[in-house]
């Protein structure tokens, strides 16, 4: 039901297409990474399955895992003298049809790695997985491009699907977690989040990208030195509300009530980084002006939230929401849902997205003596137009920032970019 849910939504505005790239000095060779890729479909049965087609009278979808051959598109193109932001957004930006293709694309980018080196773009429907799906298979990948066999999983692919089973309501608690959650959602309707201010924004399609990324004593003050009760995360998102609520004050913009989306990991905590698929549900982390007096006073609401959407049945609440739709709708009916968030409902969408794969695992290098940059973002869309993707990588914090190119140009997404770190800054302060 989740993965349905997102292709819905994905049918009716902007491709879902999580973004995963790897900046290295190595010049890849693509034929090898072909066989890499073929190898990581093996591993990850999802990263080669296709959709079967449906007609007017199915009532759900249904992958089918291949049994051995994986037609996973590998490609390069020279990026000398092109803009990568094009190049970028000619992957990104392209639509699945997971009924003719595998939800799994990767393109190497000549000469825009590291000192010359090459970088590897890897696009991730997000119908098929989440953030830590992508970095499993992304894992994979480079496992096999060394010739490495790729680390297995705890849970085989089969057995993780029946996970969601236990997400039922089963107790009174749990049905009051799914009044909760309907209430947060329906209460946008009528005290709507604020949007971010939009600075030299064009009607241009796709987006925009920008990194920055905290250095290793700012990255160990963060981690090392929190108070009680406050998570790295409820640093990074109290940083995110203050830039918000300073950016539009900044721009002639109110910021009453700020609502960030936050993806929640459903997996067990045997195999919490484990398993490539769709195991996320979103919730949503809201401040109000009263909430934004200074940075604690914003980590510290924000982490009595949090502490509570991150409880496994609490996060699993929308899920048994949907679970609620009559058995048998069929899935043209549901495809029609989405469109509610269009005109008077997109008050119903969150203010950005901010989406944390916390202190992520080596990745494997290319070759011996290799060095490598990780980026990965969430996509970003017209109802919640700004995303954030976090990951510690080698004691260092990567924030990767998309945004589309309708809410800022390029200095102005730079700008904002600045403003975030700033504030992550003031708030380990």
């Amino acid at each position: 039901m989740i993965e349905e849910s997102v292709h819905h939504i994905e049918h009716e505005f902007q491709p879902w297409n999580i973004q995963a790239e790897l900046e290295t000095t190595v010049t890849v060779d693509v034929d090898r990474l072909g066989e890499a890729a073929a190898t990581a479909c093996a591993v990850h049965p999802i990263a080669g399955a296709r959709k079967q087609p449906s007609d007017l009278s199915s009532t759900r979808f249904e992958w089918e895992l291949p049994d051995d051959e994986y037609e996973v598109e590998v490609g390069a193109i020279d990026g000398s003298g092109r803009d990568l932001e094009e190049i970028q957004n000619q992957l990104y930006y392209r639509r699945f049809d997971l009924i003719e293709e595998p939800p799994f694309r990767v393109l190497v980018v000549r000469g825009a790695g590291i000192d010359g080196g090459d970088r590897i773009l890897v696009s991730m429907n997000h119908v098929a997985a989440d953030g830590v799906g992508t970095l499993r298979i992304a894992q994979a990948l480079c496992e096999a491009y060394r010739g490495d066999e790729p680390m297995q999983d705890s849970v085989s692919f089969r057995e993780s699907r029946s996970m969601l089973d236990d997400l039922r309501p089963s107790s009174l608690d749990d049905g009051l977690n799914v009044v909760d959650s309907a209430t947060r959602h329906l209460q946008n309707v009528v005290d709507s989040p604020t949007r971010i201010a939009r600075v030299g924004g064009t009607d241009e399609a796709g987006w925009r990208f920008a990194r920055r990324k905290l250095d290793a004593d700012l990255t160990a003050r963060l981690i090392g030195n929190r108070p009680d009760g406050v998570s790295v995360n409820d640093v990074l998102q109290a940083a995110l509300h203050m830039a918000i609520a300073e950016w539009n004050e900044d721009h002639g913009k109110s910021a009453r009530k700020i609502s960030v989306m936050m993806p929640i990991n459903l997996r067990p905590d045997d195999w919490f980084y484990q398993v490539a698929g769709m195991y996320s549900m979103f919730e949503s982390v809201e401040t109000r002006t009263r909430d934004r007096t200074d940075h604690m006073t914003a980590a510290r609401e924000i982490g009595e939230q949090t502490e509570e959407l991150t409880e496994r049945d609490r996060a699993a609440a929308l899920y048994k929401i949907l679970e609620m739709l009559p058995p048998g709708t069929p899935v043209e009916l549901k495809r029609q849902l989405p469109r509610l968030l269009r005109g008077p409902g997109r008050r119903l969408l969150d203010t950005a997205m901010l989406s944390n794969l916390g202190r992520i695992p080596a990745m494997p290098s290319l070759e011996p003596d290799a060095e490598e940059r990780p980026w990965f973002s969430p996509p970003a869309w017209r109802g919640t137009p700004v995303s954030i993707g976090v990951a510690t990588f080698q004691g260092e914090v990567n924030l990767s920032f998309r945004y589309l190119r309708s809410q800022f140009d390029q200095q102005a997404g730079e700008e904002f970019a600045d403003y975030v770190v700033d504030h992550v800054e003031r708030a380990i302060e």
